[in-house]
């Protein structure tokens, strides 16, 4: 004769279906696989003498079913968006190569210099200022131009000034990387907040691992921080 193993009753509170309503390291299938073996168990096992309520049992089966049911229409909708996100992209990806030769405006405090040529930088700030300088430092940190702002380039907006590469005694730089603020105070002398972007033409588009990146005069820009893209710097 069996022995009777004591009941794991399904209305107990620690059910498979309760817990697997809260548990997130299982999967669908392995939930569904765990409730199966459960509910073989208890049937086996259970004590002749005090079957399992049927209304109880079928309001657990129930609840399984609505967590298959809630299971799938997540999946379904994380299937959905990982299409819309492919399709994006491979519009994104077709249409990015057209891109090169033209100009864009990129956020960013980084310009690059090729020793040469100067390059169109700007700042656009959401306030009117008193006064403020564009400021130019170099890889260290050290100050090697600043640009005295005019009344209407202290004035709320976009504002883009062709820089020409030379530092504050006229000396043409060196290339490399150099580094923009905009300095901006009110008439209490406060400190305004701005944001700083350059202007440089497109040269090549590489596909990373985290993201799209655009070479816009010579430094690699996420595509995220492209905010215009124009035929010409100004």
């Amino acid at each position: 004769m069996a022995s009777y193993i004591p009941d794991v009753s399904l209305k107990n509170n620690n059910s498979f279906a309760s817990t697997a309503l809260k548990n997130n390291t299982l999967s669908a299938s392995e939930q569904k696989n765990e409730f199966l073996q459960l509910l073989t168990y208890q049937l086996k096992n259970q004590n002749p003498t005090a079957p399992y309520n049927n209304q109880e049992f079928a309001a657990q089966l129930a609840t399984f079913s609505q967590l298959e049911q809630l299971t799938s229409i997540k999946q379904l909708l994380t299937n959905q968006s990982d299409l819309f996100g492919t399709l994006a992209m491979s519009i994104e990806n077709t249409a990015i190569p057209g891109m090169i030769g033209k100009y864009a405006k990129a956020i960013t405090n980084q310009v690059k210099l090729d020793g040469t040529n100067g390059a169109v930088i700007g700042f656009e700030n959401k306030f009117n200022a008193a006064s403020g300088n564009l400021v130019i430092r170099n890889s260290s940190g050290n100050i090697i131009r600043t640009i005295e702002l005019n009344h209407s380039e202290c004035m709320a907006g976009e504002h883009t000034i062709k820089w020409d590469g030379k530092d504050n005694n006229g000396n043409v730089l060196p290339a490399g990387n150099y580094f923009i603020s905009a300095e901006l105070n009110d008439a209490n002398g406060g400190i305004l907040n701005s944001t700083t972007f350059v202007v440089g033409k497109i040269s090549s588009v590489k596909f990373k691992q985290e993201g799209t990146m655009l070479v816009v005069g010579g430094i690699e820009i996420s595509l995220d921080r492209i905010s215009d893209i124009r035929e010409s710097a100004f």
